[in-house]
């Protein structure tokens, strides 16, 4: 009898890390089916090291790939620093992300960086008649999301999201008529508010000059508010004598 127990305790101690370090990729699912709008499909590997085919419904489809990359963060408030890091990334023919996550006790910390061609972000652009070249590149980021998130409020970005786009042609519909125009590079940057909105402002590279803003409210309506130096960027100069930093145009649309 106490060889059986020993035997089954020897059992228990080898086997426990064995089973832990192998379980399956698909386990994940039950994580993506928290997230709204969201599936995946094809998962391989382990929950440790695999990937999976994610599939976001109105948006882009890739093959996202992790693996456990530290257990132990010297600045967790977790039992024993315990704060499993993963090292992921995101592809397809339009866009590489990259970055980590730490799982903390009661949120997550995300950091991302990475490459977007215009293409990936075309079906969002052309509802405003919109039709760009170019690439995006997004600046290392990190976002604290908690586990119980309800909203974009709870959100806490470590700075603004920076993303840079290459500069190219750009072609639009303004009052009914067909435009195009050559246009520097330019760069977005993307905070959240008190109320939970996103706000983004779109300046040039070298400096802090907004053209616009846009304002993403949790209804699923966008606000865009536009300067009149915008128009004299898009070679279409305003007719009146507002300022240059003034607000002279407002659109709003639902997009989500």
């Amino acid at each position: 009898m106490r060889r059986f127990a020993t035997i089954s305790a020897l059992v228990l101690l080898l086997g426990a890390p064995v089973a832990i370090a192998t379980l399956p990729a698909s386990l994940l699912k039950h994580a993506v089916a928290r997230l709204p709008g969201v599936d995946a499909i094809r998962y391989n590997g382990s929950a440790w090291n695999g990937q999976t085919t994610l599939i976001i419904r109105g948006g882009p489809t890739g093959v996202l790939q992790w693996h456990l990359s530290k257990l132990r963060d010297p600045v967790s408030a977790a039992p024993f620093n315990l704060q499993p890091t993963f090292n992921w990334s995101f592809a397809n023919a339009e866009i590489k992300v990259e970055g980590s996550v730490g799982l903390g006790p009661a949120s997550a910390v995300l950091q991302t960086e990475g490459a977007i061609e215009s293409t990936a972000i075309a079906p969002l652009l052309n509802q405003f008649d919109i039709f760009l070249s170019g690439n995006f590149s997004l600046a290392p980021s990190a976002v604290s999301v908690p586990y119980n998130g309800q909203s974009l409020t709870q959100l806490k970005l470590a700075r603004p999201i920076e993303l840079t786009w290459s500069g190219g042609q750009v072609s639009y519909i303004l009052s009914d008529r067909f435009n195009q125009v050559a246009l520097p590079s330019l760069q977005g940057r993307l905070s959240v508010d008190t109320n939970g909105d996103a706000r983004a402002t779109i300046t040039p590279q070298s400096d802090q000059t907004e053209y616009l803003d846009l304002t993403l409210r949790t209804n699923g309506w966008v606000h865009i508010r536009l300067r009149r130096r915008f128009f004299d960027l898009v070679a279409q100069p305003w007719p009146g004598n507002q300022a240059a930093d003034e607000i002279v145009m407002e659109i709003e649309r639902q997009v989500l």
